[in-house]
């Protein structure tokens, strides 16, 4: 088998943009090595509409007005096991979509962004002998990752390794990968950046209407109220001479407007709606006050900027900031009277961003999605891995094996 007649799965959800994107990324490194066929699949949305829109809406609120109910249930099931009655419960979801899907793609390769792992879950059941994979698109290990079904782990970091190890999964099993960044990352490496950062930070302040040589703030305040309470931030901010402010709102077109109506006018703050050029504005900044979901932590290690975090939801992104804070690249903030004082105190002493650079260098990986494509092709779809499952059948008659 050429891995050039292959087709690859890959599962991700709707939860935040991570997942989504992690799969974008991927599949864009997978046609540039020339694998035809890499089709995406939002299970949940697809085969669970009204339970899709439901959970969106409980994830939404979770930052707003239940953060403290979705951090109950992320922890209380943190060490679930995929064999328990709750696991396989949670991991049934969305089969007969699935088995369609199967059927249409005849897929080689299966790859999950996202812990909803129907297939592992039915593998032994069904026969299935393609192989599965998971990309863990979080700084922290939950229990819903981890199915005895699964062949191959790419994970953000070392210590999720050190982790997953402690879980009875093979070091075999585990690649230390990094989360895939959208492209306008990944097409520079970071011994490139760590080279031409200054010169290249003050042309792409130019090019923005910026003051090249002003300490710079990005604050990346997004759909998930990010900005709520942070007003006092902005006011000190506004109040320093020396420091500028880029304000991203995302797809928050009210908040967009409210924020013209305060800063609109104020010489030191650009303020941006949606952006495709992520990588610029982090590349020129000095810090960055964000929500520490698992892509933006990937971006901002690999950009080393950083982070200042309000008050993290329960669950993956606190979890995600207790990890960076451990390794002193980040700081949690209770308050944002708390993080307007550790903020001022950075920018003042600028050894202390100095320092929370260099530690994030230390976490940063290889271009992830190029690493896990090159991975891939070698482990699953090499002619010499064919040659040892030829006796093996690639791809059931599922409509037989379901039964």
């Amino acid at each position: 088998m050429s891995y050039n007649s292959s087709s690859i799965l890959i599962l991700y959800a709707s939860y935040g943009h991570g997942h989504y994107q992690a799969a974008k990324s991927l599949q864009a490194s997978l046609f540039e090595r020339g694998v035809p066929r890499v089709t995406l699949l939002d299970v949940m949305a697809e085969s669970h509409p009204l339970i899709n829109k439901v959970s969106q809406f409980i994830y939404m609120q979770s930052f707003t007005t239940i953060p403290h109910l979705y951090g109950w249930v992320y922890y209380s099931t943190r060490k679930m096991k995929a064999t328990s009655l709750f696991g396989k419960a949670l991991h049934s979801l969305g089969m007969q979509r699935l088995q369609t899907v199967l059927e249409q793609e005849q897929p080689d390769l299966v790859i999950h962004t996202f812990p909803q792992l129907v297939l592992p879950n039915m593998k032994k059941r069904w026969k299935l002998t393609m192989p599965l994979v998971n990309i863990l698109t979080d700084y922290d290990l939950h229990g819903r990752w981890l199915h005895p079904h699964v062949d191959h782990y790419y994970v953000p970091s070392t210590d999720m390794k050190q982790d997953m190890l402690t879980h009875d999964i093979l070091p075999e099993q585990i690649s230390v990968s990094g989360i895939p960044l959208r492209a306008d990352f990944d097409h520079l490496s970071t011994d490139t950046y760590e080279v031409s950062h200054q010169a290249e930070r003050a042309q792409l302040r130019i090019r923005a209407g910026l003051q090249p040589e002003s300490k710079t703030v990005l604050l990346l305040a997004g759909a998930y109220g990010v900005l709520k309470n942070v007003r006092e931030v902005c006011d000190q901010l506004a109040s320093r001479t020396d420091t500028q402010v880029i304000v991203i709102c995302g797809k928050n077109e009210s908040l967009l407007q409210e924020l013209n109506t305060h800063y609109g006018d104020h010489p030191a703050f650009t303020l941006i709606g949606f952006t495709d050029r992520m990588n610029e504005w982090m590349m020129m900044s000095d810090c960055v006050i964000t929500k520490p979901g698992g892509l933006t932590v990937a971006e901002c290690i690999h950009c080393a900027l950083p982070l200042f975090l309000l008050k993290p939801v329960p669950g993956q992104e606190l979890a995600n900031a207790l990890y960076l804070q451990s390794y002193q690249a980040a700081e949690i903030c209770d308050s944002s009277t708390v993080l307007a004082e550790r903020l001022m105190i950075a920018l003042d002493q600028p050894e202390i961003l100095e320092r929370m650079q260099a530690q994030l260098r230390t976490l940063q990986t290889p271009q992830a999605s190029h690493y896990i494509a090159d991975d891939l092709i070698e482990r699953y779809l090499s002619q010499a891995h064919a040659t040892q499952l030829v006796k093996v059948p690639l791809k059931p008659n599922l409509r037989t094996t379901i039964n």
